[in-house]
């Protein structure tokens, strides 16, 4: 797959946003053609292979989010702690470790504050990812519902309901002696 300079620049344009026109103007194309280029490069069978390829080159693996995930639970960033804790950044960046800070940002007194993942949301992730951790007690319920079934049931209680006799229909009922006797003792 042997591809010009300009084409090749053009790929990896449009692996950054996926915007042919915008990738062409970048990659050189002129701006006035650069949709027609677009279109036409996306078309042509050795771009599209090299874009496949550099795809596949680009999508994190399993293996590869889950090593990155074990780095962060092991909090490798403190071998780059310094003394006066401040962190030296630049190493963590040479040895390809900048991935285990999460954000940086300055703060009122002018120093660079460093915030790395936290260890044991990496932990956790792991942990689900391996099986580890269940979410719910794992119980599952069938039911059985019989609308018409219910309503029908439901229509019976009512009609028992309305032939029971109105309380204040009723006749008094006369108190037992003993209960009269336990009640006054």
């Amino acid at each position: 797959m042997a591809l010009s300079a300009k084409r090749r620049a053009f790929a990896e344009q449009y692996l950054r946003d996926f915007n042919a026109t915008q990738a062409a103007i970048r990659a050189g194309y002129a701006e006035r053609s650069a949709h027609v280029q677009g279109s036409r490069l996306l078309n042509n069978d050795n771009v599209q292979a090299y874009i496949q390829k550099r795809l596949e080159q680009l999508v994190m693996k399993q293996d590869e989010v889950l090593i990155r995930l074990a780095e962060q639970a092991r909090a490798e960033y403190a071998e780059y702690l310094c003394d006066d804790g401040t962190v030296d950044l630049q190493k963590m960046i040479d040895d390809g470790k900048a991935h285990l800070i999460k954000s940086t940002k300055w703060n009122r007194q002018s120093n660079l504050v460093v915030e790395f993942h936290d260890a044991q949301s990496a932990l956790q992730l792991i942990g689900k990812s391996l099986g580890l951790f269940k979410d719910g007690a794992g119980v599952n319920v069938e039911v059985n519902f019989d609308l018409d079934s219910w309503k029908r049931q439901r229509e019976e209680r009512r009609r028992e309901l309305e032939a029971v006799e109105d309380p204040d229909d009723l006749e008094p009922v006369e108190e037992d002696e003993c209960a009269s006797t336990d009640a006054q003792g």
